[in-house]
């Protein structure tokens, strides 16, 4: 586990890409396992949500098919595992690391707090085109495009079937 987390540290940081995961499903489960126990925190520390069940399932349900279609596209399909382990275990490290910001907001806003908020944002993702530009063979800006795509259907999906994200 040690090693995993290493390796997603260093796709976090830019140095290693999604096909430096190892390719098995003991890999990918451990990825999404993090991101939910992460996720189920965040919901929990916060104002909660309305839909919680559902709106868990659609964050891990959406991305899968996504990147399923993405990769397919561009007849990338065997980097699926890799893939998705690498998105969901960089978003889960990104989360904690950013958990103390997010549950400093609710004691008040602070411009400073905002900014490192929107920071965080903007290197995750960096990270996500980082990732789909290793998966789809194509230029980091290219990989951004797919990056900011997949987050306005999903953001739009989630919003429109679970309400307020």
């Amino acid at each position: 586990m040690l090693d995993l987390i290493t390796r997603l540290f260093g796709i976090v940081l830019l140095r290693l890409g999604p096909q430096d995961l190892p390719a098995n499903r003991a890999t990918l489960l451990a990825c999404i396992v993090l991101y939910l126990i992460i996720t189920a925190i965040n919901l929990a520390s916060g104002n909660g949500h309305p839909k919680p069940v559902l709106l868990m399932t659609l964050a891990v349900v959406l991305p899968l098919i996504l990147c399923w279609i993405v990769l397919n596209l561009r007849q990338r399909a065997g980097r699926w595992q890799q893939t998705v382990a690498a998105l969901f275990g960089t978003s889960a490290l990104l989360s904690v690391l950013t958990l103390p910001l997010t549950l400093s907001v609710g004691e008040g806003p602070s411009p400073v707090l905002g900014l490192l908020l929107l920071a965080g944002f903007f290197w995750s993702l960096a990270v996500d085109a980082h990732i789909w530009r290793h998966a789809l063979d194509v230029a980091f800006s290219t990989g951004l495009l797919v990056a900011v795509i997949l987050l306005s259907v999903s953001l739009f999906v989630i919003s429109s079937l679970a309400g307020r994200v």
